[in-house]
């Protein structure tokens, strides 16, 4: 018995250890004291939408934390663009309740001051009336043309699809 309880207690030794480290991103960020990306999402998927806004806000706390000041931009595009509408007109209804926790994380972005920029073609291919975005949703001509012209400032590209 006594053998048992060791063994099962010598499995967990090594996941204790790694889950104890600290990991960090000090090489990367060295040096730095501003960080700028601009992100393009692409994500019709409501669940995949959602985590990829949450990776955002979290990525943002960290370089904040770590004192890099984050200017960020999101660019929407494609599938991603019938969840930065007001109300229920260009999504399922089973993917309502998700619409609500993205618009959630789209107002929290927005308040910390990051551009939500809109696609325009994309939106008259989707079929989408570019008065039907959130208030606080920029609706721009060419959203290829956004995140060439954020690149070429210094943003780094971050594909989100």
């Amino acid at each position: 018995m006594k053998h048992l309880l060791l063994f099962t207690c010598l499995l967990f030794v090594p996941f204790n250890l790694v889950s104890a480290a600290e990991f960090n991103n000090d090489d990367a960020l060295q040096g730095l004291t501003a960080t700028r990306a601009v992100f393009d999402i692409n994500q019709g998927n409501p669940d995949i939408l959602a985590l990829r806004l949450q990776l955002i806000k979290k990525t943002y706390q960290q370089l904040s934390s770590a004192g890099k000041n984050p200017q960020f931009v999101l660019t929407f595009r494609g599938k991603a663009s019938p969840f930065l509408t007001a109300g229920k007109t260009y999504i399922d209804q089973k993917d309502r309740e998700k619409k609500l926790q993205i618009e959630k994380l789209l107002r929290y972005l927005n308040r910390l001051g990051f551009p939500l920029e809109q696609c325009a073609i994309a939106a008259d291919l989707a079929k989408i009336n570019t008065n039907d975005f959130l208030p606080y949703i920029t609706v721009v001509a060419n959203g290829y043309t956004s995140l060439i012209g954020y690149q070429n400032q210094g943003y780094a590209l971050i594909s989100m699809e």
